[in-house]
């Protein structure tokens, strides 16, 4: 029989609660003290398997049980054995049950966390346990659950194993020959629509269901030279066990990868010195042959090679400057040689005058207990790669124990003083920019302050991109009145529209986001942006690719065919409106036929395509890829028409950001509250991502 290993962490979510739950003082007393209080809470003992409720639990159960309900009558399922690494209990089996607790390794201080892991006996039982045989392990524990493990290079493991886990983690992995590290940050939890605290359980959920639907096997998981990622992937999938005909790689296309001209009247423009809008890199490109009607790249598949960026479509750039976060340059080997290959300007194609700022992407290393990268490493890395401007490396305030956030505060200061020191003693050419970090007013301006001692003449504000919007004011109100006049402030992550206003008239200098690019397929119902109005764009999924079209599989009644020929007379009807050759209520009908089934808990779009359709929003845009691309804008379907509505929106934007700053009374939206905008515009891409 097949058998595959699972160890996870607990969660700080339960199924099951109690105002008397054990705690870490309980478990450290230990003997009768323990039982006695386990006695007293016997009743609500549950299954480890059945007691988190965390996401990334959540998602890891859903994977094991598809996979041990995957034989169906046919044969045998795979044997999955769940162990939990419990904060209270150690190493225990999915099957054991526990009391309600509440404690965790987070925020144990280095020598605590030893001590404790040793009493609990957990390096003892995990080498215990991965040294029996299995044909496939996975292990979904976060740093500090992983180093109570104390893996080294002694330890053996019975079978091949996946150990998910950050980047600098995987670095200090031992050479152990079947362990394998897969490493899951902030692209991938973009790349499969997950938060970071439930990407590993989404991720192993994913592996799980593809190997029980026989979709690929556990030797193609197990072999180093298989790119695992790839088989999650909604669209491209994963050669099954027979592969089909190796497809050709991407063509390059000479014509796209060109450096942009700016026009002399964009450069000399005023937002050039106050509020300029940052955009981060984030692999936002589009085939500018794409053929729509049959829904084919110009060029077998898509690549760096043939797809050009938003800056490359329009006249000039719809931002002021470029911002590209390390973890995201080195996302993947083929990005990471190309970029250090060519260095920043000349790979996103923008001429050496045109600003690009480079930071390290704190979001990305959120759960580790400390950065990857060392201050000497990133001024190295923003030398080559030719940045205007260098960020110091930070860390992000996370909730958690005061001496974790004091920690994390202190080492950002740390970090910030060392890297203006080197920098000035290397005479580097580029800016640099200070880091800031904070929870409240008084600490960034605390921070600020000692950044403005230290010479600096630029700092950035991390941390603030889930803030309400009277708090960042109030943030940034607070660090102008610590700092000298002259010295620049930017923000990170933070771009809502009706606040820049506000945001220039405290001295802001600068901001990045993607916001309004990614709301383009984030939101349902403001997906297509004008100045004076938001539009839910309309949903078209692309049949057997998409993977909301493939839930229309499950319907008893339809067959592939049945679903193709809906997916086209919706394709059919809505160009056919768009020309003035079908009628709003027939296109409206062929639109929700084909959306009802896509899935069921689906909301009812038919008020939000009546508005889209009746207002003929791309009619009244006058940006260029509305005007040549017309109503394909405005369907939701795959990234060459989402990324061109992501285009148009980032335009819309940056033409009400310049009307403001130049004194006109702009309600960008027609003056949605900050709640609204904060639903709206919630995540930036700044360090934040």
């Amino acid at each position: 029989m097949t058998r595959i290993l699972i160890i996870t962490s607990c969660t700080g979510e339960k199924a099951v609660t109690h105002e008397k739950a054990l705690t870490l003082d309980d478990f450290a007393r230990g003997g009768e003290h323990l039982a006695k209080r386990e006695n007293e809470l016997s009743k609500l003992r549950t299954r480890a398997a059945d007691l988190y409720t965390g996401q990334q639990h959540v998602r890891l159960m859903r994977g094991i049980q598809g996979i041990q309900e995957s034989a169906n009558g046919s044969g045998s399922a795979p044997q999955v054995d769940l162990w939990v690494l419990s904060a209270g209990y150690g190493l225990v089996p999915g099957n054991r049950k526990l009391a309600p607790y509440e404690c965790t390794f987070q925020g144990m201080k280095a020598k605590q966390l030893r001590q404790w892991a040793d009493e609990l006996g957990i390096p003892t039982a995990f080498r215990k346990v991965v040294a029996e045989k299995y044909d496939l392990a996975m292990i979904l524990l976060g740093d500090a659950y992983l180093k109570t493990c104390d893996i080294d290079d002694s330890i053996r493991f019975g079978g091949p194993t996946l150990l998910f886990c950050g980047n600098s983690v995987a670095k200090r992995l031992p050479r152990i020959g079947n362990l394998r590290s897969v490493v899951l940050s902030n692209p991938e939890a973009s790349r499969f629509s997950c938060g970071l605290v439930g990407l590993k359980g989404e991720v192993a959920d994913r592996l799980l269901s593809r190997v029980a639907d026989h979709r690929l096997d556990l030797k193609q998981l197990s072999d180093p030279a298989v790119d695992m990622l790839a088989a999650l992937d909604d669209i491209d999938g994963m050669p099954s066990k027979t592969p089909a005909t190796k497809k050709s790689g991407p063509r390059p296309s000479p014509s796209v990868d060109r450096v942009i001209e700016i026009p002399r009247t964009w450069s000399r423009g005023s937002h050039k010195t106050r509020l300029r809008y940052f955009i981060p890199e984030w692999d936002d490109l589009v085939d500018p042959d794409y053929d729509f009607e049959k829904d084919q790249h110009a060029n077998g598949t898509s690549d760096w090679s043939n797809n050009v960026y938003a800056h490359q479509l329009y006249n000039a750039p719809n931002y002021d400057g470029l911002l590209v976060s390390r973890v995201v340059a080195e996302k993947s080997k083929k990005k990471k040689a190309r970029i250090n290959e060519f260095g920043v300007h000349r790979f996103l194609r923008v001429p050496r005058e045109y600003p690009v700022m480079g930071d390290c992407g704190a979001f990305g290393y959120i759960n580790e207990d400390e950065p990857p990268y060392t201050t000497e490493d990133v001024l190295d890395y923003y030398t080559r790669l030719d940045f205007d401007f260098g960020v110091s490396v930070d860390h992000l305030i996370v909730t958690g124990t005061e001496d974790k956030k004091q920690f994390r505060y202190d080492l950002t200061i740390e970090n910030a003083a060392d890297f203006l020191k080197a920098h000035r003693k290397a005479k580097l050419k580029w800016e640099p920019i200070g880091a800031v970090q904070g929870w409240d007013p008084q600490s960034y301006a605390n921070a600020a302050k000692l950044y403005a001692k230290m010479g600096y003449r630029y700092i950035a504000l991390g941390g603030l991109v889930r803030s309400q919007t009277r708090d960042i004011l109030a943030v940034v109100e607070e660090v102008r009145s610590a700092i000298p006049a002259q010295m620049q402030l930017h923000l990170f992550g933070v771009a809502r529209p009706n606040a820049l206003r506000s945001l220039a008239d405290l001295g802001v200098n600068s901001i990045d986001s993607a916001s309004v690019l990614r709301q383009a397929w984030m939101r349902t119902k403001d997906s297509y942006l004008l100045e004076d109005e938001f539009y839910g764009a309309i949903r078209i999924p692309e049949a057997g690719k998409s993977f909301r079209a493939k839930r229309m599989q499950d319907h008893a009644s339809l067959t592939d065919e049945r679903i193709v020929e809906l997916e086209q007379a919706a394709l059919r009807s809505i160009r056919a409106f768009a020309r003035n050759g079908c009628s709003l209520d027939n296109c409206l009908d062929a639109l929700l036929e084909y959306d009802r089934l896509v899935t069921a808990e689906r909301v009812d779009m038919a008020e939000i395509y009546r508005k889209t359709l009746e207002d003929r929003p791309w009619e009244r845009c006058g940006c260029v890829i509305c005007e040549k691309h017309g109503i394909e804008v405005v369907i939701f379907r795959g990234n060459n028409r989402n990324r061109r509505r992501g285009f148009h929106n980032t335009f819309v934007f940056y033409q009400a950001l310049r009307r403001i700053l130049a004194g006109e009374d702009v309600t960008f939206g027609r003056g949605k509250s900050d709640a609204a905008q904060k639903v709206l515009f919630p995540v930036g891409t700044g360090d934040e991502a």
